[in-house]
């Protein structure tokens, strides 16, 4: 047996078991079949079907070029391994004129294979919508470690959960109050950097039903991975629609109707919640008084699925547990701890559960 084959005989165990190991973690990643962030298999707008179609034609050419590359290899290996006793110069390439052409011109190709319709794509991507058409036009501005969201034609101010309608345009005006943040919720859209005293344009429209998660792409600080995106994307029609949600969270602030959410209102009140919290027909901070420290507004908190930028599911124990002490929860919060009462937490809790 030549040197080739028997070093190659000995490492073919080791081999084998990287394989099936890399099997096994992509039968294991399978698995998953709720695929919450899966843009390239399970793409639910239109700008991530084009990034989907990318990534599966680069997968394409590479497993080709992979395979082309490993065969050519092995057959190398096996064809030209030196014979016992064959002690002869073997037959010299170098300067072979098909071969120069052929490893000029076929990395060429692959190269223009690979440009042309990236090109083609990232222009589709930066096309300006129709101004014609139904558009949802919405401001986000980043903040440690939350999304603020201005719906300017709807005149609605929230935080961290966006509801928009299937088939209809989204425009999105990406900003950052504090440091670089990046948006990327990747069933809907790519990432795209939110940046203190720019605007930049994203654009998708949906094309699914359903809730999709998202995440900050941008490390901005302590709590980076507690700053989550949740997109909500309602149907057109039925009491689930865009429109009913809209009508909805134009409404004031339901007053309270318990002796417990009584009680947490008079804290939220008192206690300086006020100072970066707006609740409409309670509290309203002026458009000129929001900052980079200013909180979300909490008019029907109480109606969303999680709370703290995706990091606790909304329930009241969970507000209990923010209020009392966001900086256990959020490390570096901006979030003042004012010292609650364990029955102050619950009340306030109480109070913002209300508010559906």
């Amino acid at each position: 047996m030549s040197n080739a084959l028997r070093t190659l005989s000995k490492r073919l165990p080791s081999l084998a078991s990287t394989a099936m190991l890399l099997l096994l973690a992509g039968l294991a990643t399978a698995c998953d079949e709720a695929h919450p962030r899966d843009a390239y298999a399970h793409p639910a707008a239109d700008a991530s079907e084009i990034s989907a179609w990318f990534y599966n034609m680069y997968m394409v050419l590479d497993t080709i070029i992979f395979v082309g590359v490993l065969a050519a290899f092995f057959i190398a290996l096996i064809k030209y391994r030196k014979k016992p006793g064959d002690n002869t110069l073997p037959e010299q390439s170098f300067g072979d004129p098909r071969l120069e052409i052929a490893w000029t011109i076929v990395p060429t190709l692959v190269v223009l294979g690979i440009t042309v319709p990236t090109l083609g794509g990232l222009f589709e991507l930066a096309k300006r919508p129709d101004q014609n058409q139904k558009i949802i036009d919405i401001e986000v501005t980043g903040k440690q470690w939350w999304w603020e969201l201005d719906y300017k034609k709807e005149h609605i101010n929230t935080g961290n959960e966006m509801h928009v309608e299937v088939g209809t345009q989204v425009m999105l005006h990406l900003t950052s109050a504090d440091v670089i943040h990046a948006w990327w919720v990747p069933r809907l859209s790519g990432k795209r950097d939110a940046t203190p005293g720019r605007s930049y344009p994203l654009n998708f429209r949906p094309k699914e039903v359903g809730s999709f998660d998202g995440q900050c792409a941008e490390l901005c600080g302590a709590s980076h991975a507690l700053m989550g995106i949740r997109i909500i994307v309602h149907p057109k029609d039925g009491p689930d629609s865009y429109e009913n949600w809209v009508k909805h969270t134009q409404e004031i602030a339901a007053k309270p109707t318990t002796p417990a959410a009584e009680a947490g209102q008079k804290v939220f009140m008192g206690k300086g919640c006020v100072a970066c919290h707006s609740i409409s027909g309670v509290s309203e901070l002026a458009v000129g008084a929001r900052s980079r420290t200013s909180g979300p507004n909490l008019t029907h908190v109480g109606s969303r699925d999680y709370i703290a930028a995706h990091t606790l599911k909304n329930t009241p124990e969970n507000i209990a547990t923010w209020v009392k002490n966001p900086q256990a929860v959020k490390p570096g919060a901006l979030m003042t701890n004012l010292g609650l009462t364990d029955q102050e937490a619950k009340d306030v809790a109480a109070f913002l559960t209300s508010l559906k």
